[in-house]
């Protein structure tokens, strides 16, 4: 905050000045859910979700909670093959989603011989590669347009994320730096799979070298994705009863930023299985709690009556919400920051 001058008057700031106040003093952490990758990059989240449970078959009315719609078909592939493999349906939403890309690929005029190769690297290719190989995501031409350029032109240190994809490291090269990946090993085949390489040669994040730390899994580790009930309730558990200790499944960087952060949460909703893991196993007992931790909430359409409530309801953890779209408040947000008329690309 700028220096106190003789005489002025102090004045109760807003959550929104509060939030610019610890972003400027690098206090701030982005935490980023799965819609936003799928909105920038698929369209829409939540159509994406109807799609699969279309392409699934999947017969009951929820057709949008992908949590359980994967843990029905897990059950449904035990019942089928005599055992159940949740990496199977992981894998088969996966495919699902890169096949997608190659479809909106295909119908915005990508060349033949540039799908063919797709096609014939497929099986190979996380959605992520694939994502890279299309030249997706197609970010704004005005920085200030898109919120994930917003997100990666403030000089922060650690981005958390419990999207799949490798979204917000795209947008941080595109902002010329140099982020490194993390992955929550959230149960322990995971740490044969995933080497513990994060902080090798005494690496710290940093602004020009962020971390992007996918707490719900990677694409490139089908295994790691917390994707059906059950992955939820496992992780929910993994993080929580280790916390600390040397077993925590949470880095100890990462935790140490929760604690000494002011959070930013965008793209969730709150009935969601993905924020609730997310808020009871994080966020809401943390010893330690900054002023302008805020949250997104993207069912905007609900009525007066649950708004009140959930914000009743998380302002008890020092949470504010804001009704609108991810869009709308990085806008809001960059203005805050920068002003109206800053070009955010010079």
């Amino acid at each position: 905050m700028p220096r106190i001058k003789v005489g002025e008057i102090h004045v109760a700031k807003t959550w929104q000045q509060i939030i610019v106040d610890q972003i400027k003093a690098g206090r701030a952490m982005p935490v980023l859910g799965n819609s936003i990758s799928n909105d920038l990059i698929l369209g829409s989240h939540r159509q994406l979700i109807l799609d699969f449970a279309g392409y699934t078959k999947y017969p009951l009315v929820d057709k949008d909670n992908l949590a359980h719609l994967t843990q029905f078909m897990t059950v449904m592939e035990a019942q089928a093959t005599g055992s159940m493999s949740a990496v199977v349906v992981k894998q088969s939403y996966l495919d699902f989603v890169k096949s997608r890309l190659c479809d909106l690929a295909e119908a915005g005029g990508a060349a033949r011989s540039l799908l063919d190769e797709v096609n014939a690297e497929f099986d190979k290719l996380d959605f992520s590669e694939l994502a890279k190989y299309l030249g997706y995501p197609k970010f704004a031409d005005v920085p200030q347009e898109d919120p994930l350029l917003i997100l990666a032109g403030l000089d922060l240190p650690i981005y958390l994320t419990t999207g799949y994809h490798q979204v917000m490291e795209a947008a941080l090269h595109q902002a010329g730096k140099q982020p490194r990946t993390g992955v929550c090993r959230w149960n322990k085949q995971l740490e044969k799979d995933i080497p513990d390489d994060i902080f090798a040669g005494g690496y710290e994040p940093s602004p020009e070298e962020p971390l992007v730390y996918h707490l719900h899994g990677l694409d490139k580790y089908p295994a790691s994705l917390v994707l059906t009930e059950d992955d939820h309730l496992e992780f929910l558990v993994a993080i929580s009863q280790e916390m600390g200790r040397p077993a925590d499944r949470i880095h100890a960087r990462v935790r140490e930023a929760l604690t000494q952060s002011s959070l930013l949460l965008l793209g969730y909703d709150l009935e969601s299985w993905e924020f609730r893991t997310l808020f009871w196993g994080l966020l809401r007992f943390r010893e330690v709690r900054q002023h302008g931790v805020s949250v997104l909430h993207l069912q905007i359409e609900c009525c007066q009556e649950e708004q009140k409530y959930l914000q009743t309801y998380l302002s008890k953890a020092d949470f504010e919400v804001f009704w609108m779209s991810a869009q709308e408040y990085a806008k809001e947000l960059f203005q805050a920051l920068f002003g109206p008329s800053h070009d955010q690309s010079s």
